[in-house]
């Protein structure tokens, strides 16, 4: 088995290639948000370095989402085209899942978080139970202060240790301090950083993708390339606006327009995080 995992959800786009044993390899975008003229390349650069041609590839995984909308569209194209051009079987992978193998041997709350504008974030939590991810707080576009009260409620006697990821960071970092305290995670005189990532393991990682899809083709999870769908958690900019104006009925084919890679435009975000 090798697994091509594509992670394009945010900024810096990354390849991956994971084999049964457990053996990953990554490539890494040093561009912005220059997916659509970085991805091929990387994947042709990745397959180089561990001596392989893409035929060689058995399985093609992406990163679903939430993340940049243009970024998520960019990555289900790419792995709906190489499926479908090779005949290999596709695996979807949530994104804020996605995070757990950031760091697998972390025996605490993970919570990635991403600034998803206007006053939400894309958030999730888990946590590793006997080398199983499992699910503490389901992932939804959340105001913070919801989110940070789902995270409480799921460890109300705070056993676990808790640690957040995702550019969320970078503009809740005040907020999440504050909380931090507020719930006696953290004294007055503690140091934020005993809460956050590492940024070397803070934003989105193809490794991490290519882990988690070699635990869900294991579980039997592969699927046809015509069954990827992308996951926004909330509604694209302009159908948003299309629908204040009155002018289109949400779900409309005018509000979502054509779309390439088949998914449902009414859940999308064009929101850039990380």
């Amino acid at each position: 088995m090798k697994i091509l995992a594509i992670e394009t959800t945010g900024r810096n786009a990354s390849v991956a290639l994971v084999n049964e044993n457990r053996e990953v390899w990554e490539e890494t975008s040093d561009k912005k948000l220059s997916h659509l003229q970085n991805l091929i390349p990387m994947i042709d650069d990745l397959l180089e370095k561990c001596e392989l041609g893409i035929d060689d590839v058995t399985h093609i995984a992406v990163s679903e989402g939430p993340g940049s909308f243009t970024g998520i569209r960019i990555g289900m194209a790419t792995a709906k085209a190489l499926a479908q051009a090779l005949d290999l079987p596709a695996i979807s992978v949530p994104t804020l899942r996605s995070f757990a193998w950031n760091v697998p041997d972390f025996q605490g709350l993970i919570c990635p978080l991403f600034d998803a504008r206007r006053e939400q974030v894309y958030a999730g939590a888990y946590y590793w139970d006997e080398g199983r991810c499992c699910q503490a707080v389901r992932d939804d576009a959340w105001s913070l202060d919801g989110f940070l009260s789902a995270v409480e409620a799921a460890d109300p006697e705070h056993e676990k240790e808790i640690c957040f990821f995702g550019d969320g960071i970078r503009v809740f970092e005040r907020a999440l301090k504050e909380w931090a305290i507020s719930t006696e995670r953290l004294s007055s005189n503690d140091d934020i950083g005993r809460i956050l990532a590492e940024p070397e393991i803070r934003l989105q990682r193809a490794t991490s993708v290519a882990m988690a899809a070699l635990e869900i083709a294991g579980a039997g999870g592969a699927k046809s390339f015509e069954l990827l769908q992308p996951v926004y958690l909330r509604k694209a900019e302009a159908e948003r606006k299309l629908a204040a104006k009155g002018s289109v009925p949400l779900g409309s084919k005018a509000a979502t327009g054509s779309d390439p890679v088949g998914s449902k435009a009414t859940t999308g975000s064009d929101t850039v995080v990380s």
